[in-house]
Parts: C-alpha cells; structure tokens; sequence
C-alpha cells in the first residue's frame, strides 16, 4: 500500500526525544529545524499523535530514555519509510568506548553526536541538565570515553522532601535569585541545592581545563549564568545529533 496517499501532507524528518519527563519532537524540512514542541504533561504517545496528524515522513529518528510497548513502535512505522529507534548499535560518527554500549542513554548518544559535529577536533564535556544530571567525555577523535549520571535539580529538591519529614518541596521560581546562603528554610534549600550543582560542575571542569564545556538542557541557561568558566549553550545539541544520524540514513 501507497502510505503516500494516505497521509498527502509530507514533511522531510521528524525527530523525536523522549526523556524521563517530558517529550520533545521537531519537524525538519532538509536541514531546516521548525519550532521544537513539548509535550506538555501529555504521555509520549498521545503527544506524538496530536503532533503528527496526518504528516508522512521519509525518515523518523527516535531517541527515548522510556520503554515502549509495540503500539508506539507500530504507530510511527505507519508514518514513515524509515524508523530509527537510537541504540548503542545505531551508526554515529562516534566511535563508542563503553564497556555497555547497549546500556548507553540515546540521549547522551545523540547529544556527543551532535557535539562532535558541531564542535569538531575538540576535546568535549558535555553536561546535559534532564532528570538527571549527565556528563560525557568525548575526545578530539571522536571516541566517546563515558560518562556520569547525578542528580538533577528537581530530583535533589525532590528527594530532600520525601526522605524528611520537615522539609518542604521547593519549587524554583522563574528568575529567581538564589542567595549564597539562605536565612530560612526555603533560602537554605535552594542555596544549597542550586550552588551544589554549580560546585560539582565547577570541579568536573577545573580537572579538564583544556576540554571545551557544551551545556544543553533545560536548565542549560540558569546554571549557565551561576559558572565562573565560559562555555557553551546548546538546547537543541540532541536534536542536532538526531539529524545527523538521520543524513547518515540518507546517504
């Protein structure tokens, strides 16, 4: 069957990155990123479909941290002639030195692909601000070295509720000023938390000081702005990784 005719409006790609919280997706006509949507508190699916509608694409490219059952899988592959589900096996310029590759994240996959292309012949850290906190060590030849997961900001503000019985969820504010040290509970919850994470980023790269730092997440910006170090933003790094996986399928 012609899917062609079932479904007449054509977008080039669509990319897909579904995290532990939240699902982004962008359509791409060439090389040509539109608007990236979220999903808003809509489970993936669901999502995806409202998304989507009735566009057909000559590629998918799926990065998920989430399992799905066949019904997501099934629903993409009417949409498209070519589905690329990320994995350790996918083919990337990378050149994975991981003792688990198929334990790897697609998203900090995606992300050092995107990397490594953007900010060629450097040595790369990538701190990738999600759920969890994640940082990846890439070399100027492209091999991916590994990496660590922490703790990401909401989930340190999480646990600090749920393992105490005193302590109340804080939930950052937009624009807030986070003092150095804090004269009451909310003050001494997101001062310690929020220069917690600067603190830990700040010793990852005094031992790289020759590494260039790429920031991408959605907390890339806040924490950006708290650094004594210059380095970079790049929200759209996964993304950005996910197309070049996609020109590999091209070619």
């Amino acid at each position: 069957m012609d899917k062609t005719n079932i479904h007449p409006k054509r977008v080039n790609r669509l990319l897909i990155d579904v995290g532990n919280t939240r699902c982004k997706a962008v359509f791409v006509t060439g090389k040509e990123f539109e608007s990236v949507v979220s999903s808003d508190g809509l489970a993936p699916l669901p999502f995806l479909q409202k998304f989507i509608n009735n566009h057909f694409f000559d590629i998918i490219v799926l990065s998920s941290v989430q399992k799905f059952d066949s019904q997501m899988n099934n629903y993409l592959e009417e949409r498209t002639s070519k589905l690329v589900v990320v994995s350790g096996e996918t083919p990337t310029p990378l050149r994975i030195d991981y003792k688990t590759p198929d334990r790897l994240g697609a998203d900090r996959l995606a992300a050092g692909v995107g990397a490594v292309m953007h900010y060629p012949g450097e040595d790369l850290l990538v701190i990738d601000f999600g759920t969890a906190i994640t940082y990846d060590f890439i070399n100027k030849e492209r091999e991916f070295l590994g990496g660590n997961i922490s703790l990401g900001l909401t989930m340190r503000l999480k646990a600090l509720h749920h393992f105490t019985q005193g302590l109340p969820y804080i939930k950052l504010e937009e624009e807030e000023v986070i003092p150095f040290y804090g004269i009451d509970t909310r003050g001494n919850i997101t001062a310690g938390v929020v220069h917690g994470i600067v603190h830990e980023i700040e010793g990852y790269i005094a031992k790289n000081q020759n590494m260039k730092i790429i920031l991408t997440g959605g907390d890339a910006i806040f924490f950006a702005k708290l650094l004594k170090t210059p380095i970079f933003v790049d929200y759209n790094l996964i993304f950005k990784g996910l197309l070049e996986i996609a020109e590999n399928y091209a070619e």
